[in-house]
């Protein structure tokens, strides 16, 4: 039997059933083994019943699989998203949050009976599935930048562990629906495998380390802007427009940031101010001699006039794509301001 009984660690997760199922499947095997019963079998199970609670879970197993699936793609891209951590990281937090959500929708469930334990073991699959992913994304994401990774690879081990304890809970449940259908010949009773880990070797610590040595070993070359900052400061209205103190001089503070995993040098950074009446630009440009990966630095430019009159001015900020940059949409940065 699949279920875990050992009372595990459950997530802080909204609307979270984790507490009663534990004690569900505790008080059920404590009744199975105390009564030489097999789990289920004191209970009559209606078949008609049974085929609508597999039509409610099916869409939820199969939501499940489509997760599984987009996570086994992230983690064979990863030598390409890594060069964008914040990227990376939003893409696992909406799988962290699917996963919940699912968690969620499998709890409010109406449970035929007879057929209790097996849902517990649905709901402790999910909980595992949610619980795996929302300690995975940081583990992640923490060991990219870390330079000892045994540390996150044990953790990292223990997150993909869970997983394959998810898949043993899934059969679990599933081969429980499947005698149900065969007592009560119910044909048309069908649920998918689930797996998210089809290959067992590669949750060891082990493996875990091997796979972020030659992760970390991948050359990744990638610039970024980030934050700019004007002087004056104003406001920014809805439409995303700063609206600065009247002024002769604006100055603009750039930060550029190295998302790769190699030191990048001679690292060109251009700013460019023009109007929308007139689009022959004022430009300046100032040149990185080091960025460390992982570094941020700021460029500051002064001097720049822009044009009064409540004329909206187009300030153009850009770094220069490095060699081997694969991704350079966030290479450049547009900021629109007028004077009031």
């Amino acid at each position: 039997m699949y279920v875990q009984v050992s009372s595990p660690r459950f997530s802080r997760h909204k609307r979270n059933p984790a507490p009663a199922i534990i004690l569900a499947v505790v008080f059920l095997l404590l009744g199975c083994w105390i009564f030489n019963l097999t789990c289920g079998g004191g209970d009559e199970v209606d078949t008609s019943k049974v085929t609508e609670y597999v039509n409610r879970t099916r869409p939820i197993i199969e939501a499940s699989n489509n997760l599984g699936q987009t996570w086994n793609q992230i983690k064979e891209t990863l030598p390409q998203l890594i060069a964008e951590p914040d990227n990376l990281d939003t893409q696992l937090k909406d799988i962290e949050q699917q996963c919940g959500d699912l968690l969620d929708q499998a709890g409010e469930v109406e449970i035929p009976e007879g057929m209790g334990l097996a849902h517990s073991a649905l709901l402790i699959c999910l909980e595992q599935r949610y619980r795996a992913m929302k300690n995975y994304r940081p583990d992640l994401i923490n060991a990219l930048s870390a330079v000892d990774i045994e540390v996150y690879a044990q953790s990292l081990s223990e997150d993909m562990q869970e997983l394959v304890h998810s898949d043993g809970n899934y059969r679990f449940f599933k081969r429980s629906i499947t005698e149900a259908r065969d007592e009560g010949d119910a044909s048309e009773v069908e649920l998918p495998d689930s797996i998210w880990i089809s290959d067992w070797e590669e949750v060891s610590p082990e493996s875990a380390i091997s796979f972020l040595t030659s992760l970390k070993g991948t050359e990744l070359h990638g610039l970024s802007i980030g934050a700019v900052t004007l002087n004056p400061e104003g406001r920014i209205d809805n439409s995303n427009v700063h609206h600065l103190p009247s002024t002769d001089e604006v100055s603009v503070t750039v930060n550029v940031e190295n998302q790769g995993n190699r030191i990048e040098t001679g690292v060109k950074v251009a700013i460019s101010l023009y109007t929308e009446a007139d689009l022959t630009p004022s430009q300046q440009e100032q040149v990185i001699p080091s960025i460390g990966p992982g570094e941020t630095l700021q460029v500051n430019f002064q001097g720049l006039r822009p044009t009064a009159g409540g004329v909206r001015n187009i300030l153009e900020v850009k770094v220069d794509p490095v060699p081997q940059e694969a991704f350079v949409d966030n290479n450049e940065k547009l900021i629109y301001f007028v004077l009031e």
